[in-house]
């Protein structure tokens, strides 16, 4: 198999991002670029440039219609999640081109998927900020328990301090013990009970800034267009609250040592039949 680049990866990420842009356009489901991918929008114009992925999030409500909508449509990509594998449990979905995949011995399944994007839910939380807290912080413990649960082994973060390993190292020894399904069902449930129209409070629960992605809920009401790689793409309008929130100054460059990527596969394009 040809080993795919980093501008070739980048190249079919975008293509991905662009379905998405053009199914909620026409099924007017909201949308925004999210995490690094907005953060590059704002600063760059494009990707951070040492970072190489997609992160794309959606209202709870336009999540469910979207993720309904692929699975009973002809899309130009195919879906992960809990609906499509039962296996897989994370709270984000992830859309890959087919005719691409990748390598990873450290993800469960990694090796199952092609090149791809991932699509966060924000889910409702609560009316104020402490009543949203709580319910962010009820079900953490379990969230780690499955991020854990899809390490092959212990690995080492990219981005995490030190001194977070021996947390890391206990949840991956805990979660070779549970049952990965049914513990996804019951934060799924969890969350699902909240309406995210009439709370005062959402955020993506499967976020990696914890508390900082809890956030008023007007912050995912208002869209504008912002450029990324020479093309427009849906945005939170407000994005200086939630930047602001999850990276602080966040146009001022991190450090050197902190400018890296995280991902841990290689992609290669598919043989032709």
């Amino acid at each position: 198999m040809k080993e795919i680049n980093l501008e070739q990866l980048k190249e079919l990420e975008v293509e991905l991002l662009t379905a998405v842009d053009e199914i909620c356009n026409k099924e007017n489901f909201r949308y925004s670029l999210g995490g690094g991918t907005l953060l590059g929008a704002v600063r760059h114009k494009g990707f951070i440039p040492w970072d190489d992925d997609i992160d794309v999030m959606m209202p709870r409500p336009d999540y469910d219609a979207f993720i309904s909508y692929c699975l009973n449509n002809d899309v130009p990509f195919k879906i992960r999640s809990f609906e499509t594998d039962k296996s897989y449990v994370d709270t984000s979905a992830k859309l890959y081109n087919p005719n691409t995949v990748l390598q990873d011995d450290n993800i469960v399944g990694g090796s199952s998927i092609g090149v791809n994007i991932d699509v966060f839910p924000i889910d409702g939380l609560g009316d104020t900020y402490k009543a949203a807290k709580k319910a962010f912080n009820s079900t953490r413990f379990k969230r780690n328990l499955l991020v854990a649960a899809q390490w092959k082994k212990f690995f080492k973060s990219k981005t995490h301090a030190w001194y977070y390993e021996p947390f890391r190292f206990a949840f991956f020894v805990l979660s070779r013990f549970v049952n990965k399904a049914r513990l996804f069902k019951k934060i799924q449930k969890k969350y699902k009970k909240i309406d995210f129209n009439s709370v005062n409070f959402a955020g993506a629960v499967g976020g990696s800034y914890r508390e900082k992605e809890i956030l008023p809920k007007t912050i995912w009401t208002e869209y504008i267009d912002l450029p990324f790689e020479g093309r427009s793409f849906k945005a939170i309008a407000d994005y200086d609250t939630y930047m602001s929130s999850i990276y602080g100054d966040y146009m001022k460059l991190p450090p050197e040592e902190k400018q890296v990527s995280h991902h841990t596969f290689t992609a290669f394009f598919k043989e032709e039949e």
